[in-house]
């Protein structure tokens, strides 16, 4: 995850946030921000948009799957056989989700602040102790 006081600059955006909570590469935010131009579409032309392989662009749309930032959809062919859309989730979605991630952050790091004094404390006697 990025510096948070990287997020906290003025001129810090959305692209920030998402790279810092979802630990987005640039080339993830570059597939993701493409599917906001191009709803329900294939890996063949992300991977053409954005002028990667195949097996790049696979591995950053699996992220993003997997962060929950993008639906991912099966279609049959007519012949038999499937092949698979992408799209970004409700951006309403994505916002409540980063805010959730946010508060879990926070969370942890109100602990990790009433856990301070007591584990510097505990670091400083252990280091007194003779070997």
């Amino acid at each position: 995850m990025d510096n948070i006081q990287f997020l906290t600059r003025k001129e810090a955006t959305c692209q920030d946030l998402l790279s810092c909570l979802y630990n987005l590469k640039p080339t993830d935010l570059q597939v993701f921000l493409e599917l906001t131009k191009n709803q329900w579409t294939t890996l063949d032309k992300i991977a053409e948009s954005v002028q990667r392989d195949r097996s790049s662009t696979h591995r950053c749309l699996a992220k993003l799957v997997s962060a929950g930032l993008i639906h991912k959809q099966s279609r049959g062919l007519k012949n038999g056989g499937y092949y698979h859309v992408y799209s970004i989730v409700d951006p309403e979605k994505i916002k409540e989700h980063a805010r959730q991630k946010v508060k879990e952050i926070t969370s942890g790091l109100e602990l990790l602040i009433d856990k301070f004094e007591s584990d510097l404390t505990e670091h400083i006697a252990s280091s007194k102790k003779p070997t």
